[in-house]
């Protein structure tokens, strides 16, 4: 059994709200890559708007030093097809742009999925990315829904292996794959997909499977998954995705062997629970359980999201409320899938319907997009009245939508200059001068430490800061540090 490691992407983005830094991520960079794994997911929208806006770094950069830093192991980027990875469409010329420049600067290996699970949507960036000799996901998003059938995820796999991607990734964003429905689910997917694509399983905790689902997915044996995705047990769990240890110890107790090497597992534990102490974010828990909240399926992050702007607004007590209405109007509108941008479409609606206490007098442009299908094609039938009160009698569309964008590029190249690199037009495509200039000035303010850049080097700086620590010595393969205050030097090479 094969294992991704999402713990610098996903993990970090469900507990620690993306914010995890560069700085913070090289110390470990080296051990990962001896780790086993076989890809390392590094980068995704969330994370690039969290380098641009938050954190006062390039994220090329981050990019490129962590391809240095760990080359054995493809590095991934996940893309949302025309969207590429922000909400917006964009055409054909400006997805391939943006995966070419991904590829130069270190990416290896890209996951590709559509809030619709569309996969006109995708078919694009897969087909580029295969050119540019990337390894190639292709994620099928789950969701529960009386159009989510069997037959829809089938169909969708298949399509997946037709458009020559090397994996097919289950994606439970939501953590509502129960182990009962995985033990139904995942062998008609095997089948599907047979011997031409690696089969993915990606299922997250927030509903308290997760791991259960794990342990009925590796219990099906050659009708089951070849890969499993897990974090560093200090992101894993809540609203996360399963820990690395406690897959090691399923997977040995059902007979598997992996690559995956439990000391460097442990020492990335360890790292990234120096860390959490250091900054003061919290670790996973697990969470029980949750039957009655998968109605919903509101993923965790949105819903802490979701409680925080009620509570700005003095709505806290009515959360329960817009839960249902999200509900209603996920039913009233096809069923959209419920993962980014959908998810947060849906719940922008049904804020709005809450509040005002009638039902779609104020609809979101987004929602009105989707329903006309410039999102992609509806997953099921729309309430013919709730149609009419968000679009009226204007006709939609039923060609995929990046047919009726009209290339891009050469206009951002004459509008969007100057600019000195390839790197600098893409934030200037994808962001706005005002996000870029915070940006610049957060660069030039941030001072950080000359980075370390694995971990028995960053032991070494951590100890160098405390005074109290009057000798040591520090030992690791090729690394050797001694110090010695009483002494007039120490030694490090």
């Amino acid at each position: 059994m094969k294992i991704m490691d999402i713990t610098l992407r996903d993990g970090q983005q469900c507990l620690w709200a993306t914010r995890m830094s560069t700085e913070e991520m090289t110390p470990i960079a080296r051990t990962m890559d001896d780790a086993g794994f076989s890809v390392i997911d590094l980068n995704g929208g969330a994370a690039i708007d969290a380098s641009v806006m938050y954190l006062g770094e390039d994220p090329f950069e981050r990019i490129r030093m962590m391809s240095r830093l760990m080359p054995k192991t493809p590095l991934n980027f996940n893309t949302r097809g025309q969207s590429i990875f922000r909400w917006a469409q964009y055409a054909d010329d400006v997805a391939e742009f943006t995966l070419r420049l991904l590829r130069r600067n270190g990416i290896r290996s890209i996951m590709a999925f559509d809030a619709l699970n569309d996969l006109r949507n995708i078919a694009f960036s897969i087909k580029t990315a295969k050119a540019l000799d990337m390894f190639v996901i292709g994620a099928v998003s789950y969701t529960i829904s009386p159009v989510h059938t069997d037959d829809h995820f089938i169909e969708k796999a298949k399509g997946l292996v037709a458009l020559g991607v090397d994996a097919v990734e289950i994606k439970d964003q939501g953590g509502i794959l129960t182990p009962e429905r995985a033990r139904q689910l995942i062998p008609a997917i095997r089948r599907a997909v047979g011997n031409k694509a690696q089969l993915q399983l990606h299922s997250h905790c927030t509903f308290g499977h997760g791991i259960d689902t794990y342990l009925e997915a590796m219990k099906l044996g050659d009708d089951g998954v070849d890969l499993l995705h897990g974090s560093s047990r200090q992101l894993a769990y809540g609203y996360s995705l399963p820990p690395h240890d406690a897959i090691l110890d399923a997977l040995a107790e059902h007979g598997y062997s992996t690559p995956v090497s439990r000391e460097a597992i442990d020492e990335m534990d360890a790292y990234i629970s120096i860390v959490a102490r250091q900054t003061g974010r919290p670790t996973g828990k697990v969470i029980p359980i949750q039957p009655g909240a998968i109605a919903h399926q509101v993923p965790g992050g949105m819903l802490s999201n979701l409680k925080q702007q009620l509570d700005d607004q003095g709505q806290g007590h009515r959360l329960p409320e817009v839960l249902d209405e999200i509900t209603r109007v996920r039913a009233d509108i096809g069923y959209p899938i419920i993962v980014s941008p959908m998810a947060q479409y849906l719940a922008t609606q049904a804020v709005m319907n809450v509040l005002t206490g009638r039902r779609y007098q104020i609809v979101p442009r987004e929602i009105k997009q989707y329903v006309l299908g410039y999102y992609g094609a509806v997953p099921g039938p729309i309430d013919p009245k709730v149609r009419e009160l968000i679009a009226g009698d204007e006709e939609g569309i039923t060609v995929a939508p990046g047919q009726l964008l009209e290339p891009m590029m050469d206009r951002y190249r004459r509008e969007l200059a100057p600019f000195g690199s390839d790197e600098e037009l893409a934030l200037k495509i994808f962001y706005s001068p005002q996000d870029l200039e915070k940006n610049r000035v957060a660069r030039l303010e941030v001072r950080h430490r000359s980075p370390t850049t694995d971990a028995a080097s960053f032991l070494a700086q951590q100890l160098l800061g405390r005074e109290k620590i009057e000798i040591c010595e520090v030992t690791r393969k090729s690394f050797h540090f001694s110090m010695n205050r009483h002494a007039d030097t120490q030694l490090a090479s």
